[in-house]
């Protein structure tokens, strides 16, 4: 495919937030519950998702490095740090992240930033990065435990944040607690009722503008053109594969628009006028939920009826997320079809997977998964819907490919006459 998007070259631009060190503290005793402390992992990756770039080298003198403690009872203390070679990009932290388990006993909250300094920012911190600590907790410390060290962070030219959750903190002696945590910068303490508050767009959006106040948007360099340089299809076979995320993530409405979104295409496509047809487009849908959940809605068809007929009666999935799985499940099961040699894709015609998805998935399989896709001469486009994406897996299945990668904003942009416009001549 030799269509380049005409960009003018606005399009995927990077944000990019200058050097910084972030370190969270999250407390995991036993009264923050299973569920809340998922909210406290959720709360971190969201605000890491949103700053930009990491840093692919923990010795590098730019990008962000985020390191996490979680604590409890003394000596419980768990941490991902600064410097960990293996967390070169926001997928290698987020998986890093989902692995931290609930603890579930007392808090030590002043012995836990002491370790977050001692362990994380002290030795490690880069001497031109600016250093930021975020400390969640739900209620008192330990009395065995040292008041003293509850400023632990505030003597390394560190910018602290605190966040108490539940109404212990309407007491003004916890009050006073979260003020010290942070320094004694009023501005810098944040009260909520409940966990959900965390991950909440508005207050994302203010620790995004806290933590990178002043960032820089980077842009390629992509030319403009106006003219399509690919053949239309109806010049040449193209057999597009349309991979539908079912999880529950993307919800009943939004699931119904993106389904509705494919019926749109392929009435709107040139199809073919029989399977052996050596001209014209053929769609298949397959949609996925976790490792074992997935739904043949139809295979590859000219047949519009069909197409009508199955997304009439099609089933939301409701469940996790694995899109390695589904590439493959869609490779062995769509495009070398066993069953019917004449719902294969044909061996003339230019191969295309579609995927409508946000990139948040398990990613098991992944890396084999792509393999596959390289192996049958795939060309993907991934159509991201959201402001929370994973654009590391985004750009893992567009193999690499940004120009690939149509970012809308929610999806109602699917039914937008310019989006779609833009999508149907990219894709044919």
């Amino acid at each position: 495919m030799t269509y380049i998007r005409e960009t003018c070259g606005c399009c995927d631009c990077e944000k990019r937030c200058g050097p910084l060190d972030i370190v969270f503290v999250i407390d995991s005793s036993e009264s923050i519950g299973y569920t809340n402390f998922s909210l406290e992992k959720n709360f971190v990756i969201n605000v890491v998702s949103r700053l930009g770039s990491i840093a692919k080298d923990p010795k590098s003198e730019t990008g962000a490095r985020v390191g996490v403690v979680q604590y409890s009872h003394k000596g419980t203390f768990e941490a991902i740090q600064l410097n960990d070679k293996r967390i070169d990009s926001l997928s290698s932290f987020k998986e890093a992240v989902k692995k931290l388990e609930w603890i579930a006993g007392g808090t030590w909250t002043p012995s836990a930033l002491q370790f977050a300094y001692e362990t994380l920012i002290k030795e490690s911190r880069r001497d031109k990065a600016q250093v930021f600590a975020v400390v969640v907790t739900d209620g008192r410390h330990d009395p065995r435990d040292k008041d003293s060290n509850l400023q632990a962070l505030c003597d390394g030219n560190v910018v602290v944040n605190a966040i108490g959750i539940g109404d212990m903190f309407n007491v003004d002696e916890e009050s006073e607690t979260l003020k010290a945590i942070a320094c004694n910068d009023q501005e810098r303490v944040q009260r909520m009722k409940v966990f959900t508050d965390l991950v909440a767009e508005e207050f994302l959006d203010k620790i995004e503008i806290e933590l990178c106040p002043d960032p820089q948007i980077v842009c390629p360099e992509l030319p403009c053109q106006t003219e399509l340089s690919v053949t239309q299809c109806i010049q040449r076979p193209v057999d597009i594969v349309f991979l539908l995320d079912g999880s529950e993530r993307i919800g009943s409405q939004n699931f119904r628009r993106a389904h509705g979104f494919i019926e749109a295409v392929a009435e709107h496509l040139p199809l073919a006028r029989s399977d052996s047809d050596d001209m014209n487009a053929r769609i298949a849908l397959l949609q996925y939920g976790n490792e074992d959940e997935h739904d043949i809605v139809f295979p590859l068809t000219y047949n519009i009826t069909d197409i009508t007929d199955r997304l009439a009666k099609i089933k939301y999935l409701d469940s996790s997320s694995n899109i390695g799985s589904a590439i493959i499940y869609a490779v062995n099961n769509l495009v070398i079809n066993t069953q019917d040699r004449q719902k294969a894709a044909r061996r003339n015609a230019e191969l295309s997977f579609v995927f409508i998805t946000d990139g948040i998935t398990s990613n098991k399989n992944l890396e084999e998964a792509i393999d596959s896709m390289k192996k049958q001469n795939v060309m993907p486009t991934t159509v991201a819907l959201g402001s929370d994406v994973d654009m590391d897996v985004l750009l893992k299945i567009s193999l690499g490919d940004r120009s690939a990668i149509f970012r809308e904003k929610d999806y109602l942009s699917l039914s937008q006459p310019d989006f779609f416009d833009r999508f149907v001549r990219w894709i044919c």
